[in-house]
């Protein structure tokens, strides 16, 4: 028996946390606005500016949804935290430490989308109501089709007295409204939400405003379903694609993430500890957990070792020599990330993947155990506080592929699988994940002969056939524990 050690607490955030803007203090503000504007962005839009972009993460998000997104921001701090969060989300978002002037908004290019969120009462507390009002014309000229503008509530925040009421939506809308008209604008507009802020609480709300030039609401853009057409997933700009938790698998560790006829040892550890959290319980022993017991049972050093170990014997060639020691994967559906020669041997010249990372099976020290045991902890505390947010989070997507057999389809998971793992444990359906960066999107069986490592020889069909269809059924119970 092991010592006996408390299940884990959560750190206090540090005072950077707290201080953070769109990260920290505005999280739920900017979680609302990233929703209200994927419900009424134009499905035709292709390029967007934000300014005044903070930390990037509505600019990020732009991206998502398959937009080329540019961020301006003044404060160094802020564009260094969205550089950052732009490297870390696989965003191709481009950020830019700026101050712009009306000289720089003049000499803008037009974009489809423009976001003007809770800047404008900046601009006039800084320089003034006058410039601050031609600041937003300026930036109007340049949307050929939508505008998000956020004005700020109370005049405290724009330094003196403005042209509507304190806290009323109507009396500010109309406001703006008539500045773009009396500009000769022409343009349909609406609030389209609210942004709870809460900070000061004298302003509990900021309007989301949709200034729109196509006459009538067009169509919005559409995150697509792993269900839908294979041509459909590929064609279209978005990055983000909604799948339903029972189809997703590993295909690397040969496991599922359904709590339902499948395992995975990532939500029996996180069912364990949410068990242990709503009981209260304070008894945690590492040598009693399902992962431990994982760890001591399922020890491959190649892939045909693990390939037995679920019970299959159908021929999958040089599969079965891919060292799992490695970041490399010798899939058929993918472009070799080794040599014919090295592959065909047995050999990969890849990285090895390092003790903090080699959590797919055993050994495990227990030092790195309890890591993954911590790290499952922490997020099954956060998620279950916060709910399931991946665009507000560093790295926060899972990441993927989709495998598809006729009218079937599953999601084979690249990274996230602590997340994932999660969200099955509090008995999520669904989810929303994005496309891998760098792979297909969809790997269809019905396209085998292509294949690389088809094409190549290195598989034959029948072997591409096997590996797929031995992955894509794939359930995990064989190493239930």
């Amino acid at each position: 028996m092991g010592k006996t050690v408390p299940v884990y607490r959560l750190i206090n955030p540090s005072n950077e946390d707290i201080m953070s803007y769109q990260l920290g203090a505005r999280l739920e503000g900017v979680r609302q606005n990233i929703n209200l504007i994927k419900l009424h962005l134009d499905a035709s839009a292709k390029t967007a500016i934000d300014i005044g972009c903070n930390e990037g993460v509505v600019t990020c998000s732009l991206d998502s949804f398959g937009l080329k997104a540019f961020g301006f921001e003044s404060e160094k701090k802020y564009a260094e935290t969205a550089d950052t969060f732009q490297i870390h989300n696989f965003s191709q978002a481009e950020i830019c430490n700026i101050a712009l002037s009306l000289d720089d908004i003049e000499q803008l290019p037009e974009v489809d989308v423009v976001l003007f969120l809770s800047v404008n009462q900046q601009l006039a507390k800084i320089y003034s109501r006058e410039y601050s009002e031609k600041f937003l014309l300026e930036v109007f000229k340049k949307c050929t089709k939508q505008m998000f503008f956020q004005p700020c509530m109370i005049y405290e925040k724009y330094g003196e007295v403005q042209g509507f009421i304190e806290n009323d939506i109507n009396s500010a809308k109309e406001y703006f409204d008539n500045l773009l008209y009396e500009a000769g604008e022409i343009f349909t507009s609406q609030v389209v939400g609210l942004s709870v802020n809460g900070i000061p609480p004298s302003e509990p709300y900021r309007p989301l405003i949709l200034y729109s030039r196509t006459i009538g609401r067009g169509q919005t853009i559409k995150i697509p379903s792993i269900n839908d057409t294979v041509s459909l997933l590929r064609d279209t700009s978005v990055k983000l694609c909604n799948v339903e938790l029972d189809k997703c698998i590993s295909s690397r560790d040969m496991q599922a993430f359904s709590k339902d006829g499948c395992w995975h040892r990532f939500v029996e550890m996180s069912t364990y500890l949410l068990s242990m959290v709503q009981e209260k319980r304070n008894d945690f022993i590492y040598e009693n957990t399902p992962l431990f017991h994982y760890y001591e049972k399922v020890r491959p050093s190649v892939f045909s070792e693990l390939w037995t170990l679920t019970g299959k014997t159908e021929d999958i060639g040089v599969l079965g020599s891919m060292p799992l020691n490695k970041y490399v994967s010798w899939m058929p559906w993918f472009e070799p990330a080794d040599t014919v020669e090295n592959i065909t041997s047995g050999i990969s010249e890849q990285p090895d993947i390092p003790e903090w990372d080699s959590h797919a099976f055993g050994p495990v020290a227990k030092d790195a155990g309890l890591q993954e045991v911590d790290r499952l902890y922490k997020l099954l505390i956060k998620i279950s506080n916060e709910g399931y947010n991946p665009e507000v989070n560093y790295d926060g997507f899972i990441r993927g592929y989709i495998m598809r057999r006729g009218s079937e389809s599953r999601f084979s998971v690249t990274a996230g699988q602590h997340r994932l793992a999660i969200l099955a444990a509090l008995n999520y359906k669904t989810c929303l994940v994005k496309f891998q960066p760098g792979m297909g999107r969809v790997i269809d069986v019905a396209e085998v002969e292509t294949w690389p490592m088809v094409k190549n020889g290195i598989y034959s069909k029948q072997q591409a056939l096997n590996i797929f269809n031995g992955i894509f059924d794939v359930n995990g119970l064989s190493f239930s524990v």
